[in-house]
């Protein structure tokens, strides 16, 4: 289970559509498969991604998983 995309918007100070990328990649999708169901083009999808590692201080897709799935079940 990781935070709602609303939770990790704030925690984080992501962008709603951040947050969702976010939200979706922890829940096992891939980028690819984020970027379909957000209606976004994988390079949309990468620059988000990019923020978001900046913003979370992670350097990779695996980190911004762990980290996020280890925030516990918030909602």
């Amino acid at each position: 289970m990781v935070p709602s995309p609303t939770l990790l918007a704030g925690l984080f100070d992501l962008t709603p559509a951040e947050a969702r990328l976010a939200s979706a990649l922890s829940q096992g999708q891939t980028l690819m498969e984020a970027a379909a169901s957000a209606n976004i083009t994988v390079k949309t999808g990468r620059t988000y991604l990019e923020r978001i590692l900046a913003r979370t201080g992670t350097r990779q897709q695996s980190q911004l998983v762990a980290l996020l799935k280890g925030t516990g079940p918030f909602r």
